[in-house]
């Protein structure tokens, strides 16, 4: 009993130190690696942390010592996946091999178990990460003691309770500060789509176009790019006549119509009311006003059903390129928004472009 208690003790020492790789975890989490990067640091990560347990071990007898290193590797199978777990296992049994001592054979194959228990119970429970799931996985790690039999001594016999516990304790208390970390990333990361985002449309809003704006503007010598303006001609009549919910249904189907022409890099931003911004990126002003032509007719031939009646929807849009007097987003912004004031001047439904002659005339005029 004595024996027992003071493996379990141990054990729980080695889980207090081991838990500080949640540190580590949470820099990798935050550092938005690919997969295979994310995986190949969770792999180091956890064998790392298995070697330095090893490093302080319980010695059973000469030969014969116990720590969290199952744990860690199944764990490393959990939260990293099939390369995670790889590399986390080679490592530990690359230690453990320098280690040596009696139980060298026995504790190599209880790693490489613990690596494949890991990876099963992954696989068949989804990844599951709740107190409840790890305290499976920590029960089933318990099958890797049948590497006992390849101890000189009988290890499973004198140590089995204390084995479990360590496995159960160690499993549940580091998975579940692992998973604190990926819950607090997933809620961090959820904030931040909604507060970049419009809950109408779906499309992001203006705040996402400042940090977009600090991409572009660092490459715009190198890659241009073009802002459509784009604004529903009569918005507030449609909405007096037809109702807040049909002009809602319109803004939406814009949102679907722009959204569906631009590419998967470029920006389309719900700007304000009835008024969307298109950041056009690696295009020139011919490919932005092709763009802009294709989403006025696109719109123009919808028919939106009223209560009574189909109603045809138009838009104006302005268009402007960056150039070397306005690198910045905001900047090319303020240009297209003057070619769309010119094309709601100039009747409505059409696309007109951003031109500096005139711009520049007009400023003297005013001056």
């Amino acid at each position: 009993m004595l024996e027992n208690l003071e493996i379990v003790i141990a054990m729980l020492e080695k889980v207090g130190m081991a838990a500080l790789i949640v540190l580590a975890y949470r820099l990798i989490r935050r550092a938005r690696f690919s997969i295979v990067r994310s995986s190949l640091a969770i792999g180091l990560l956890f064998g790392f942390g298995a070697v330095v347990a090893m490093a302080n071990p319980l010695e059973v007898v000469p030969g014969v010592i116990l720590d969290i290193r199952t744990a860690m590797v199944a764990l490393a199978a959990l939260f990293g996946g099939p390369l995670a777990a790889l590399i986390a296992s080679a490592l530990t049994i690359a230690m453990r091999v320098n280690i040596g001592g009696a139980g060298a054979l026995a504790g190599c194959v209880a790693i490489a178990l613990a690596a494949v228990i890991g990876l099963v119970y992954a696989r068949l429970s989804g990844g599951r990460r709740d107190p409840i799931g790890l305290a499976i996985l920590g029960l089933l790690l318990s099958l890797s003691l049948v590497a006992g039999v390849f101890a000189p001594v009988p290890l499973v016999s004198s140590t089995t309770p204390a084995l479990i516990i360590r496995n159960l304790l160690g499993t549940m208390i580091l998975g579940y500060l692992l998973a604190m970390e990926d819950r607090r990333e997933a809620e961090y990361r959820a904030y931040k789509r909604e507060a970049e985002r419009d809950p109408l449309t779906g499309l992001k809003n203006r705040r996402a176009l400042e940090a977009f704006d600090r991409q572009v503007a660092a490459e715009a010598e190198r890659h241009p790019f073009a802002v459509l303006m784009i604004d529903i001609d009569g918005f507030k009549s449609l909405n007096d006549i037809h109702g807040h919910a049909f002009g809602d249904r319109v803004l939406r189907r814009l949102a679907e119509v722009v959204r569906g022409r631009m590419r998967g890099f470029d920006l389309v931003v719900r700007y304000g009311g009835e008024e969307f911004c298109v950041v056009v990126k690696e295009a020139t002003l011919h490919n932005a006003q092709r763009i802009a032509e294709d989403i006025r007719l696109q719109i123009m031939e919808e028919r939106f059903q009223a209560v009574t009646e189909e109603v045809t929807v138009t838009v104006s849009i302005g268009v402007a390129e960056a150039n070397a007097s306005a690198l910045s987003v905001f900047q090319v912004i303020e240009h297209a928004d003057k070619a769309l004031y010119d094309a709601k001047n100039s009747g409505r439904n059409r696309v007109c472009t951003y031109q500096p002659e005139t711009d520049r005339r007009q400023k003297t005029r005013s001056a």
